[in-house]
Formats: structure tokens, C-alpha cells, sequence
């Protein structure tokens, strides 16, 4: 059955590493959904996650052909549960007089936070789970949303193992 799954990779932060894992995927026809890349505690390492699409064989096969690009130090499925996934979300809303206190109590409720506002538009920053982002996006919709800038699904275990 063709599922999402998030990955996590660990790599040392050399030149051309995204490329090359992305090229593999491309190569074997992975299908990435979402992508976020950053820092670790480990200096001179990235960590990546990536949402990919895919029944159980695939993601078997994925995690062992990531392993094998240098570079790589570890390549990790998360589970479906025991899991903190969270997106970052930018949202750009048409507003004027007549709306603006509306679009606030909106934001307030979903624990937005207000950056910019405008005579226009208000834009607005918000963390969290897919669903609530989409949430979000399908109230604001009634307003007219302008822009979305969305990150890709950072994910991490709970409690001290990674």
C-alpha cells in the first residue's frame, strides 16, 4: 500500500550532497513529496527529512541505497507514532476594515501570529501539524489568500533517542 513517510538523513554538509541524494531519487523514480534541510548539534553535519511516497519495499529500498552515498553517516524511517512532525507556514490574506478584526480572532484561535499588516492584507506565521495548516488555509479561503510559503515537515522522536 503507497503511503507518505517521512525520512531523516544525516549527512556531512559537503558540496553537492542534496544534489546527489536528490539524483538518486530522481534516478529511481522516489517520488518526494516534501523536502526540509538544516543544521545539526553536530557541527559540519546536515540533517534532511523527506517526505516520500511509497508501499513498505520501496522505503526499504530507499533506506538502503541513501546509506550507500558517502557522506550519508545515518538513514532513519520514522514511525507513524512516537513522532513530532510540525510544518512552518507563511500566509498572506486579503483584509481591509471590515475584515481585519475577523481574520485576528481567526489567527487568534489558531495560535497565528500577526507579522505585517497592511491597508490590504495582513500575513501571518503558523506552526503546525499538516492538518492544522490546512485548517487554517480552508477558513481562510472565504477572505482570499494572496500568498503561501510553506516548509516541508520537520520531524523528530520523542524523548532521547533520534
Amino acid at each position: 500500500m503507497i503511503k507518505r513517510h517521512e525520512i531523516l538523513i544525516i549527512t556531512k554538509n559537503t558540496n553537492g550532497i542534496v544534489s546527489r541524494i536528490m539524483s538518486l531519487f530522481n534516478r529511481r523514480g522516489y517520488s518526494v513529496v516534501k523536502m526540509t534541510a538544516g543544521i545539526t548539534n553536530k557541527e559540519g553535519y546536515a540533517r534532511l527529512t523527506l517526505t516520500v511516497e511509497g508501499d513498505d519495499k520501496t522505503l526499504d529500498q530507499i533506506q538502503k541505497q541513501v546509506y550507500k552515498i558517502i557522506d550519508v553517516a545515518k538513514v532513519k524511517v520514522f514511525p507513524e507514532e512516537g513522532v513530532i512532525r510540525r510544518e512552518l507556514m507563511l500566509i498572506k490574506v486579503k483584509a481591509n476594515n471590515e475584515t481585519r478584526a475577523q481574520i485576528v480572532q481567526i489567527a487568534d484561535i489558531y495560535r497565528a501570529k500577526v507579522l505585517d499588516v497592511s491597508p490590504t492584507s495582513l500575513t501571518m506565521e503558523l506552526t503546525g501539524d499538516v492538518h492544522k495548516l490546512r485548517g487554517f488555509i480552508d477558513i481562510l479561503n472565504n477572505y482570499g489568500i494572496l500568498e503561501i510559503a510553506k516548509t516541508g515537515v520537520l520531524a523528530m522522536s520523542r524523548g532521547e533517542k533520534m
